[in-house]
C-alpha cells in the first residue's frame, strides 16, 4: 500500500534531544512509501514524541527556575536589578506605586513609561515594582539597562537566552533588525503570565526602535513592560504607552528621605534642606550620604544648606565616595543634566543647549514668559536666522520639555493667556554656573526689551511687572558680575521701571524693597550716574506710595540738588523729579507751594512733550487737584473735565488714569460737600476698576474709592451704609497692606469717627 506523508514546522531546525540529533524539515512530501517503511517512521516519531514529552517539560521548567533567579554568569549580570541602589524605603510615590501594582495584576495591551526630570527617582520607583514582582513565586522578573545600545541589547540577549533561544536567535537578536524584535516577542510569548520586563534609562528612541507595535518595545497582555525615561511626551511614545510622569517630592516626603539616610538628624533642618534642594531624590540622596558617611565635611543639614547658599551648588552637590572613586556620570548632579543636553545635540537640536544657559539666568521654578525669548538679542545668542527664529526656538523648548528640563505652564491675567517656561531650581543653578557672561548680558537684554514699550502707569504693563520683578532681583544677585557698565545700567533701567509699576499698580511695599535692592547693586557705577539717580526717584516715591511723604520729600529735594549741579543733565529725568517734588510737597501739607511747581512743570512738559503726551496729562491731573486744596474748586473742576476727556482720547475709556481722574473730582465733590455727586460718580469709578483690575486689586484698596464713598454716604447721613461699606473695606485693606498701612488708618480713623456721635 502506497500511502503520501506531507509534514512541515513553522521553525525548521537541527536539534539534539537526548543526545540524538532529530532532523526536522521544513517540507516532505511526495513520498512513497510502502507499509513497513511507514511503520519504521512511526516507531521512530513515538520514540522521539516520548522523549520530548519528558525533556521539554523539564526544560521549561529549568527556564522559569533561572528566570526567578535572574540566571547565571553573564544573563545574571545582565537582568537581575540593581537592588542594592534602591532607598531604604520608599517615599512619595504611593499613588504612582499603586498603579504599577495595577497594571502588573492586569496587564493590558499598553506598556508604561515612567517618566521625569533626571534624578527625580524615576528608577527607584521601578526598583520597588521589581522588589515587589519578585516577591511572587513564579513570576518572571528582567532588568535590562537601555543607557547604551551595548547595555540594551546584551540585555535582550540574556532575557531570551532564559527564555530558550538557541545561537541562531542570538545571532538575529544581536543583528538588530525588524525580524530581531519578532523572535524576541516569540520567545517572550512563551513565558507564563505574569512577568516583568523593566527597561531602564531608555532615554534614547534609537535604542529602542519604532514604538508602533513593531519594535522592541510593546503592549502585551501576558506580562508588562515598564520603562524608565526622561522623555515625557505622550505624543513621542504613542497611544500604546501609559506615561507616569513624576515630579520632584513633595516636602514631607523629601524631609523623610534626608532623616532615612542622617540617623538622628533634625526635622526642622532636613526639612529646611529638602526645601533647598527643590525635593529632587537625586539631589537628596547626595547630599543625606554627604552629611551621613565618615568624616562629613559638613556636621548637620543647617551647614550643608549653609554652604549651597555661599558655595557653588555643583561643588557642595558631588558626592565623595571615598573608595568607590568618581560616581558614574548620572549619579553626579552636575553632569546628569548635562547628558539630557548631549542627547538633544546629537538628535538635532543644537539651540537647547544656549537656551537653557539662558533661561538659568532667570528665578528657578518660577514662570518666564515666552515672549520675553523672541527679542533680537536671544535669536542672536541661538545663532538663528530670522526667518526660523520662531520655529527654532519652540523646537529648542520642546526638546528641553520632553526630557524634562524646562516645564510649560501658562499665566491667566485680565483674559489673556501667557505661555511660560520654568526650571526646577537644581537644573538652574547647575546650568547657570556654566553660563557666559554673554549669555548673561542677553538676559538682561531680554528684559530691557520687553519693558521698553510700556508705561508704568498703564493697568496692561501691571500682569508682566508683576511676573518680571522675581527675574529682575534674580539678575541683579547673579548676572552683574558679568556685565558692563552699559548693561549694568541698562538692568537698573529695568528696575526701576519695574519700582515704578508696582507702584502704579498699588504693590507700593513690594516697590519699595525692589528699589533698595537694586540700589545696594550701583555702586559701581558713582553716586552720579543717571541709572542711579532714576532708580533714587523711583525710591522716593514709593516711600511716599507708602505713606512717609516727609521722607520722600527729603530724598527728592536732595535728588534735585544733584541733577542742577550737573553740567548738562537730561531734561525728561529732571522733570520727573520736580513733579513728584511737588506733590510729595503737597502731600506734607504744603499745598500752595505745591501748585506753583506743578504749574510750572505743566509749563516746561507742555513745552517739551505737547499738551496730551501721558505725562504731561498727569501733571495736569495733578494741579488740577492742588488748585481744589487750595479754595480753586470751580477752576479745579473745569480742568479735570478737560484733563478727563484729553485721556479718554488719548488713552481709552478703560485706562487707569481717566478712572483716576473721576476718582479725584469725586474726591472734590466730597470736600466741598457736593455727596451726592460724589457718590454717583464714584459708583461709576468703583464698578470700572473692579472690571479692568479685579475686585480686590491693591489699586482698587490702596486708592480708596470706596473710602470716599464712605465719606460721601456719611455726608448724606446714610450711616448704616458708610459703616458696612467701610467695615469691608477695612477687612481687606488690613488683610492685603497690614493695620499700620496709611490706607488702613485712614479707613479705620473714618469708621471710629462715625462712631463718635460728637464729630457728626
Amino acid at each position: 500500500m502506497l500511502v503520501v506523508v506531507h509534514f512541515s514546522f513553522r521553525r525548521a531546525r537541527f536539534r539534539a534531544v537526548g543526545g540524538v540529533v532529530v532532523v526536522v524539515a521544513p517540507v516532505v512530501a511526495g513520498l512513497l512509501l510502502d507499509a513497513q517503511v511507514v511503520g519504521s517512521i512511526a516507531g521512530l516519531l513515538g520514540a522521539v514524541a516520548a522523549v520530548l514529552g519528558v525533556w521539554l517539560p523539564q526544560r521549561r521548567a529549568g527556564q522559569r527556575q533561572a528566570g526567578r533567579r535572574g540566571g547565571s554568569g553573564p544573563a545574571r549580570r545582565s537582568v537581575t536589578a540593581p537592588v542594592g541602589d534602591a532607598p531604604l524605603v520608599l517615599r512619595g510615590r504611593e499613588a504612582q506605586m499603586a498603579r504599577l501594582r495595577a497594571a502588573l495584576a492586569r496587564p493590558a495591551e499598553r506598556f508604561v513609561v515612567v517618566a521625569g526630570l533626571a534624578g527625580v527617582g524615576k528608577s527607584a520607583l521601578a526598583l520597588a515594582l521589581y522588589a515587589h514582582a519578585a516577591d511572587r513565586r513564579g513570576r518572571h522578573t528582567w532588568w535590562v539597562s537601555a543607557r547604551t545600545p551595548e547595555t540594551f541589547v546584551d540585555g535582550i540577549v540574556a532575557v531570551a537566552e532564559l527564555l530558550g533561544a538557541d545561537a541562531t536567535d542570538v545571532e538575529i537578536l544581536r543583528a538588530g533588525n525588524g525580524r530581531a524584535h519578532d523572535v524576541f516577542w516569540e520567545l517572550l510569548s512563551q513565558a507564563d503570565r505574569g512577568w516583568l520586563l523593566i527597561i531602564d534609562d531608555a532615554d534614547e528612541f534609537g535604542v529602542l526602535g519604532a514604538l508602533d507595535g513593531t519594535g522592541w518595545i510593546r503592549p502585551s497582555r501576558r506580562g508588562l513592560v515598564l520603562v524608565t525615561s526622561r522623555i515625557n511626551s505622550g505624543h513621542l511614545w504613542g497611544h500604546a504607552a501609559d506615561v507616569i510622569t513624576l515630579g520632584p517630592l513633595a516636602e514631607e516626603p523629601a524631609t523623610l528621605v534626608l532623616l532615612d539616610i542622617v540617623d538622628g538628624g533634625s526635622a526642622a533642618q532636613a526639612r529646611s534642606l529638602a526645601r533647598r534642594l527643590g525635593g529632587l531624590a537625586l539631589a537628596l540622596r547626595v547630599a543625606g550620604s554627604d552629611i551621613g558617611w565618615e568624616f562629613s565635611r559638613w556636621e548637620s543639614f543647617a551647614s550643608y544648606e549653609r554652604a549651597l547658599e555661599s558655595e557653588d551648588v555643583t561643588d557642595v552637590l558631588r558626592l565623595d565616595g571615598g573608595v568607590d572613586g568618581p560616581p558614574e556620570p548620572r549619579r553626579a548632579l552636575e553632569t546628569t543634566f548635562e547628558l539630557s543636553l548631549t542627547s538633544l545635540g546629537e538628535a538635532g537640536v543644537p539651540y537647547a543647549t544656549p537656551l537653557l544657559r539662558l533661561l538659568s539666568c532667570y528665578t528657578p521654578h518660577l514662570p518666564i514668559p515666552v515672549s520675553l525669548l523672541t527679542c533680537a538679542a536671544v535669536r542672536s545668542l541661538l545663532d538663528d536666522p530670522a526667518r526660523d527664529a520662531d520655529r527654532h526656538l519652540h523646537r529648542a523648548l520642546r526638546g528641553l520639555a520632553q526630557l524634562s528640563l524646562v516645564t510649560e505652564g501658562h499665566l491667566e491675567r485680565g483674559g489673556t493667556r501667557t505661555k511660560t517656561v520654568s526650571l526646577h531650581p537644581l537644573v538652574s543653578e547647575t546650568s547657570r554656573s556654566q553660563a557666559s557672561g554673554g549669555t548673561h548680558r542677553v538676559a538682561v537684554d531680554a528684559v530691557v526689551t520687553a519693558l521698553d514699550p510700556l508705561r508704568a502707569d498703564d493697568s496692561r504693563t501691571w500682569p508682566l511687572a508683576a511676573v518680571l520683578i522675581p527675574h529682575v532681583r534674580q539678575l541683579l544677585a547673579t548676572s552683574t558680575p558679568y556685565l558692563g557698565e552699559e548693561h549694568h545700567a541698562g538692568l537698573l533701567d529695568a528696575a526701576a521701571r519695574l519700582v515704578a509699576a508696582a507702584a502704579w499698580s498699588g504693590a507700593t511695599v513690594t516697590s519699595e524693597q525692589l528699589a533698595v535692592d537694586a540700589l545696594t547693586h550701583t555702586t559701581s557705577l558713582g553716586d552720579d550716574h543717571t541709572s542711579r539717580l532714576n532708580l533714587s526717584a523711583e525710591l522716593a516715591w514709593a516711600i511716599g506710595r507708602n505713606g512717609r511723604w516727609d521722607t520722600a520729600r527729603a530724598m527728592l529735594t536732595s535728588l534735585l540738588g544733584v541733577w542742577e549741579r550737573q553740567t548738562d543733565p537730561p531734561l525728561l529725568a529732571v522733570l520727573d523729579v520736580r513733579h513728584k517734588l511737588a506733590w510729595a510737597t503737597g502731600k506734607t501739607g504744603s499745598w500752595e507751594p505745591a501748585r506753583t511747581q506743578l504749574a510750572a512743570v505743566a509749563r516746561q512738559r507742555r513745552h517739551v512733550l505737547g499738551d496730551d503726551h501721558p505725562d504731561t496729562l498727569h501733571t495736569r491731573c495733578c494741579l488740577a487737584w492742588a488748585m481744589w486744596r487750595t479754595g480753586s474748586g470751580t477752576e479745579a473742576e473745569a480742568e479735570y473735565r478737560r484733563v478727563i476727556a484729553d485721556r479718554r482720547q488719548v488713552l481709552g475709556d478703560d485706562h487707569v488714569e481717566v478712572l483716576d481722574a473721576y476718582h479725584s473730582l469725586a474726591e472734590g465733590y466730597v470736600l466741598d460737600g457736593r455727596h451726592e455727586e460724589a457718590e454717583t460718580v464714584l459708583r461709576t469709578a468703583i464698578a470700572h476698576r473692579d472690571r479692568i483690575l479685579g475686585y480686590g486689586h491693591p489699586e482698587t484698596l490702596d486708592n480708596c474709592p470706596r473710602y470716599w464713598l464712605g465719606r460721601a454716604l456719611q455726608g448724606q447721613g446714610r450711616y448704616a451704609e458708610a459703616s458696612e461699606l467701610l467695615g469691608i473695606l477695612l477687612r481687606e485693606q488690613t488683610a492685603l497692606f497690614g493695620a499700620d498701612h496709611p490706607a488702613t488708618a485712614a479707613t479705620r480713623a473714618r469708621l471710629s469717627e462715625q462712631d463718635d456721635p460728637t464729630t457728626r
